[in-house]
């Protein structure tokens, strides 16, 4: 372990680069390396021990931002305090992650407790140490100036133990939104538009937005949507030449990974495959016909859902309503990434970049920036289960707003009908067509949606 941590020191810098730069020179950050080097700075300046964990579904650039930290410390923390780990290279070669505290502490010839200046663990994919939760803690509790920033898969959340969810700073890492895969091509949008989009969304208001947004529009090409449906959504579709492959390989390491480790047995595991596949088609599925389909018993499916949910690869859309008639009801699955609906349906040969296929990627991104509008603002999104009913319901503490979603035009029939039935303050039509107005009930383009957050 020794010989393995000399090279950890040597070489960090060499193995992140290909992460965070681009002949040379630092490629575009998320939003959330900003909030990252903040959060150290603050246990930095203070000598204070701390633990972060940045998690979310696999696929979503947790390395990169690792990589993009590393080289932001530089100058600020000496490059042999700052020190890089793959877990799962360390689980594969047979250590364990104390093994790492543990060899550093010789290399340096200081315990964690004495540390004599800042010293910056960025560990990736901890969640491959069966007791990567105890080990932090004991590194956090045993040290001084000692900053963890750990990366892990949604699963990570599932068996944090509550020792270290008191101690740890958490930071959900979610799939990329149109705006922040345009500005990782390098294409920027004000934050401005964002805030006007959310304000038309949430309150009906908005002047001279038409105005506002025509110049924004004519800063990317209108395909870039549609990219962004397929692949954006994950930034390995900025990178890689097989985007839809790539992706799928996410898909197969979260079953025979995440959910073996779950306690998932090898035939169930096959059973997921199929599972996402009649998830992907998009027609309408409920328990029973599930069930029936990948003969497996409810509360096995039920498991699997459940699993698939906290791994963040489906958001389920519950039933609008009382709590009873939600657990009644079958959820409606949305991929909180556009891209593994994409993926899969590329690996089984039906994907078609056709109206359905992509009203059902989009069906997807509204769900996912409702999910984080939801999240911010104490909401809760859903759907109506009657017949005819609208796509999605967002109800937070001040607004109920009604939303229909198409690739193609859509008329209001559908919103009109779930706002008489429950009430809502408006209605939204997510479509292909133009931006309009009656009474209240808005019209929104697709890609001026996307262009919210």
């Amino acid at each position: 372990m020794e010989e393995y941590m000399r090279r950890i020191l040597t070489l960090s810098g060499k193995r992140l680069e290909k992460f965070a730069l681009k002949s040379g020179k630092p490629l575009p950050e998320r939003d959330m390396v900003k909030r990252l080097f903040e959060e150290v700075e603050i246990s930095l300046n203070s000598g204070e021990s701390r633990v972060i964990l940045l998690h979310g579904l696999r696929g979503v650039g947790k390395t990169t931002m690792l990589a993009q930290l590393y080289f932001k410390l530089l100058g600020r923390v000496s490059e042999k305090r700052i020190i890089y780990v793959s877990v799962d290279e360390i689980k594969m070669l047979g250590f364990r992650l104390m093994d790492v505290f543990e060899s550093y502490e010789h290399a340096i010839g200081e315990r964690l407790e004495e540390l004599s200046e800042p010293t910056v663990f960025l560990l990736d994919e901890v969640h491959y140490d069966e007791n990567w939760d105890l080990a932090l803690k004991v590194a956090h509790d045993r040290a001084k100036n000692l900053v963890v920033v750990a990366t892990g898969s949604s699963a990570m959340e599932i068996k944090l133990s509550t020792d270290l969810a008191r101690r740890a700073k958490r930071l959900h890492v979610t799939p990329l939104t149109f705006t922040e895969y345009l500005h990782l091509k390098g294409i920027h949008t004000d934050a401005w538009i964002k805030d006007d989009l959310k304000k038309l969304l949430l309150t009906g208001e908005a002047d001279g937005i038409e105005e506002k947004i025509r110049e924004v529009l004519l800063g990317f090409d209108p395909i870039e949507v549609e990219r962004y449906l397929v692949s954006g959504s994950l930034p390995l579709a900025l990178s890689s030449r097989e985007p839809l492959e790539d992706a799928y390989s996410i898909v197969e390491r979260i079953v025979h990974w995440d959910l073996a480790n779950a306690g998932f047995s090898r035939e169930i595991l096959e059973k997921a495959f199929s599972l996402m596949l009649m998830l992907a088609s998009g027609e309408s599925l409920n328990y029973d016909r599930l069930t029936a389909r990948l003969g497996i018993s409810r509360p096995v499916l039920a498991k699997l859902l459940s699993a698939l949910e906290a791994l963040e690869v489906i958001f389920p859309v519950r039933a609008y309503g009382s709590l009873g008639k939600a657990v009644r009801k079958t959820p409606k699955y949305k991929f909180l990434a556009p891209a593994l609906r994409a993926a899969i349906l590329n690996r089984f040969g039906f994907l078609e970049t056709d109206e359905k296929t992509l009203g059902n990627l989009l069906e997807d991104a509204v769900a996912l920036y409702l999910y984080l509008m939801a999240g911010r603002n104490l909401g809760l999104v859903t759907y109506d289960a009657s017949k005819g009913g609208a796509d999605f319901i967002l109800s937070t503490p001040r607004e109920k707003v009604v939303i229909e979603v198409g690739w193609g035009e859509k008329d209001d029939r559908q919103v009109r009908r779930t706002m008489r039935k429950v009430k809502a303050d408006r209605g939204v039509v997510v479509h292909g067509g133009a931006f309009k107005r009656r009474g209240n009930i808005i019209w929104l383009p697709n890609e001026w949606f996307l262009l919210m957050l």
